[in-house]
């Protein structure tokens, strides 16, 4: 099954304390206020829940959400192929 940006951003919701109505694509991390150390709990969620594997090097560049979320789907594609 493949990743969705809807479950991605279920599991930020999930990990870090923010309402999911709040997760809009444009937004960006720190606007949203997520750390670092949020984005690490979500990245291990994400590998736990999908088996995706995503390093801080393929997220460093990520301003907004959609960056964050594109690397995940291209990450699991690349898991997928």
């Amino acid at each position: 099954m493949a990743i969705t940006a809807e479950n991605v951003q279920d599991v930020i919701s999930e990990e870090v304390p923010i309402e999911r109505d709040h997760l809009k694509p444009e937004a960006t991390l720190e606007a949203l206020n997520i750390a670092s150390l949020d984005m690490i709990s979500v990245m291990f969620a994400l590998e736990d829940k999908f088996g995706v594997v995503i390093e801080q090097d393929d997220v460093k560049d990520a301003k907004t959400l959609q960056d964050f979320i594109d690397v995940v789907l291209t990450k699991d594609a690349q898991k997928a192929s």
